[in-house]
């Protein structure tokens, strides 16, 4: 594997727009770099016969991650090239192209986000990294536990031999320790993202929902045809959330423990794993949106919060008290669980965005309080 290295951030005066060829960075010989650039290598599936079943066997819930890639993208994108813009640009123009067009019409293949986000993809490429390897690795969970020739033994054995593969990369590997979430709601440049895009926001959340929702069908049905159902029945409740945003969205960052209880009781450090992901994501969302941080320090910031979920020292929580917290933040606050649910969308009982504190072993600290 030969191993290059890329800009963090394009020194002024180079045109905006690379070639086609290298959308996101210029790619030299490692030892041609200082020390402001930064070595990020990309890595593909473990080899496998099940690699893309769930694609061939549930195409439209595997389209609308295609989707949901974008989604990401161009979020990122608007919210560091535009900077001040009226929140209209992301609350309207890009949520309604999502909410009318893509998601109805999702793409048949994965795209290639440095297109989508060229210069957010300069300024932090290590956290891209770590985002796409965790991407991998849920599509690759979802092929094993998608596939009818693996016994329920095989799965297992698959998905362990997948969780090393993807502890490998150490440079890019989520920690398999849970986060408390202080690390997502109580830094100086948290909340900004749910504050003014409470839109956006409940759509980020809804998919993550749907990302975490969709294994438990995988897991509880019983016959390939219960699973074909189960499945279309989860993507069907997440469109269901669409027409009556924000108040059809989750209130607070959906769980896996809570979402998909049987698959996160069966394989917690793959459920710790999406867990610290999602919160990332909304950690990433604050810092370009928060316009009290100035430009120049977000990339050091989102660079120290891409450490701490790799780490397993930072605000760690125990295992028991990251199932407590996720269970105590309510099922019906983060969408409701992924299959047994009733028609209407269950009913939040705490206000959207509302920041609850908890300390490592999963007990509240004080009650919970609004943005």
């Amino acid at each position: 594997m030969r191993r290059f290295l890329l800009l963090a951030a394009l020194p002024a005066g180079l045109p905006a727009a690379l070639p086609v060829a290298l959308p996101v960075a210029l790619l030299v010989p490692a030892r041609a770099v200082g020390a402001q650039w930064s070595q990020v290598y990309e890595q593909f599936y473990l080899p496998a016969d099940h690699n893309f079943v769930f694609r061939r066997e549930y195409p439209a819930a595997d389209r609308l991650f295609n989707a949901f890639d974008y989604g990401h993208a161009i979020l990122y994108e608007r919210l560091y090239t535009r900077p001040g813009a009226p929140a209209a640009l992301l609350e309207e123009r890009e949520y309604g192209f999502l909410t009318t067009q893509l998601l109805n019409h999702p793409p048949r293949l994965p795209l290639v986000e440095d297109a989508i986000e060229p210069m957010y993809a300069r300024l932090a490429p290590e956290a891209k990294a770590m985002f796409e390897w965790a991407h991998l690795l849920h599509r690759q969970v979802y092929d094993i536990l998608a596939d009818e020739r693996l016994s329920d033994a095989d799965k297992d054995a698959e998905l362990t031999r997948l969780t090393a593969y993807y502890f490998t990369r150490r440079d890019l590997a989520f920690s398999a320790k849970p986060k408390n979430m202080s690390l997502m709601q109580e830094q100086p440049y948290s909340l900004a993202f749910r504050q003014r895009y409470p839109k956006f926001n409940g759509l980020i959340w809804a998919y993550h929902w749907l990302q975490i929702g969709l294994y438990e069908p995988l897991v509880v049905g019983r016959t390939s045809p219960e699973r074909q159902a189960l499945v279309a029945a989860t993507v069907a409740r997440f469109r269901q959330m669409l027409p009556e945003a924000p108040e059809g969205f989750p209130t607070v960052m959906p769980m896996t423990a809570a979402v998909a209880p049987q698959f996160a009781q069966r394989w917690p450090t793959l459920a710790i794993v999406f867990d610290n992901l999602h919160s990332m994501h909304d950690v990433i969302s604050d810092i370009l949106a928060n316009d009290a941080v100035p430009r120049s320090q977000k990339r050091a910031l989102i660079l120290k919060a891409a450490a701490a979920y790799r780490d397993d020292t930072t605000e760690v929580m125990t295992v028991a008290g990251w199932k407590r917290m996720s269970l105590g933040m309510g099922q019906e606050n983060q969408g409701g669980p992924a299959v047994g649910f009733l028609p209407p969308l269950p009913k939040p009982t705490m206000a959207r965005g509302a920041v609850m504190r908890h300390d490592k072993d999963g007990n509240p600290i004080g009650g919970h309080h609004d943005h």
